[in-house]
């Protein structure tokens, strides 16, 4: 009973995580590593471009606290960005793109979220560029997770 029960919450818990548009995949290497070939590969793109890189282990040291390593990059297309932000000044507010790379239980972890389900809340029904970024973001991650 106990088994069946576990196996109903790790589903339950994946659904969760998909209906909230949260894409999670498990990388081979460390964060810092994984970061790296997310760099690499934003770089070796044309059109897109890192914008920052967030280390939110290095900002808890600072105040005292302890975190895994968690780092969130910030990047995009400001061409593509620029079309979002024409259909709906709105979405500004989830631009750039994120990618969250973490470290749980000695597993290194790559989320972000479906462009699909954020876009729900714009005027963006029917936006093309939504299969394109959705791509982008599958191949960056799937990339960086090998």
């Amino acid at each position: 009973m106990k088994k069946i029960y576990i196996a109903v919450m790790i589903l339950l818990s994946s659904w969760m995580l998909s209906a909230s548009g949260l894409i999670i995949k498990n990388a081979v290497s460390g964060v810092d590593e994984t970061v790296q070939k997310i760099e690499s590969i934003i770089a070796s793109k044309e059109g897109l471009q890192l914008f920052s890189i967030i280390d939110h282990r290095a900002a808890a040291d600072k105040v005292g606290m302890q975190l895994s390593a968690t780092k969130v990059v910030l990047f995009g297309n400001p061409k593509m960005g620029t079309k979002f932000m024409q259909k709906d000044h709105l979405t500004a507010l989830d631009l750039p793109l994120k990618i969250l790379v973490y470290s749980q239980s000695g597993t290194t972890k790559i989320v972000y979220r479906d462009p699909k389900v954020w876009s729900k809340g714009f005027d963006l029904e029917h936006f093309k560029l939504l299969d394109k970024m959705g791509k982008a973001l599958d191949k960056i991650t799937s990339k960086a997770s090998k």
